[in-house]
């Protein structure tokens, strides 16, 4: 299991079109279809370390550039043909983040922004809310800090599933120390793992396969 991260960074609109080259079709299409020339710019930078990542698991040019997305149950992607590979994916601010593993993975990236606690009041379980309000008025940075370590964990775990956010992270209950989370609807618990060492921004990590990596390959894609 392997953790990638690249910092986006603005592009020409030539540099783009060239960069969307090395793109898979399914990213290329992607692309093409946002509007916001910062969205393009993120959704590139993460086609481009899932290809790094694959090139990286012993793949070659060729292999990547037969590569073609598919779709589980729930919407999940993988790459056909390679049962071994498994990815998620993950942008938020200038970063994105690519985990790699042969065992599904859910992966989550957030920039540490203000924040509302109505929001953990409609998604967090009692106990979590509870958790955030015992830190509210003496330890403001710690309480922002153990907000998004929740939010990414149940995201991670969503996205392992493949089902998105959209099916609900109220499920979702994070264990005190972060080691582990659980879904009340499959009733069963998942292993996570959480990575603060880009500054401003939190990440998790999901899995069931659990030896999590210690650390985060940092690369540089342009």
């Amino acid at each position: 299991m392997k953790i990638y991260a690249a910092k986006t960074c603005n592009l020409q609109a030539s540099e783009a079109k060239q960069l969307c080259l090395l793109l898979d079709r399914d990213r290329r299409q992607k692309v093409s279809a946002l509007k916001s020339s910062r969205q393009q710019e993120r959704s590139i930078f993460a086609g481009l370390l899932l290809r790094y990542a694959f090139l990286q698991a012993g793949y070659d040019i060729e292999a990547w550039q037969q590569v073609e997305i598919g779709k589980g149950t729930y919407g999940k992607p993988y790459i056909i043909g390679h049962q071994e590979f498994h990815y998620g994916l993950s942008h938020s601010g200038d970063w994105v983040v690519c985990a790699v593993d042969r065992m599904p993975v859910g992966i989550d990236l957030q920039e540490i922004k203000p924040w509302k606690l109505s929001l953990a009041k409609r998604f967090y379980h009692e106990e979590e809310y509870n958790r955030l309000l015992a830190l509210g008025e003496t330890e403001p940075d710690r309480q922002t800090q153990e907000f998004y370590r929740m939010w990414t964990a149940k995201e991670s775990a969503v996205k392992l599933s493949g089902r998105g956010i959209g099916a609900g992270i109220s499920q979702y209950v994070t264990a005190g120390d972060y080691r582990s989370i659980y879904d009340q609807n499959q009733q069963c618990t998942l292993g996570i793992r959480q990575y603060d060492i880009l500054e401003g921004y939190m990440i998790c990590l999901c899995s069931n396969a659990g030896d999590f990596p210690g650390q985060i390959e940092q690369i540089a894609l342009v």
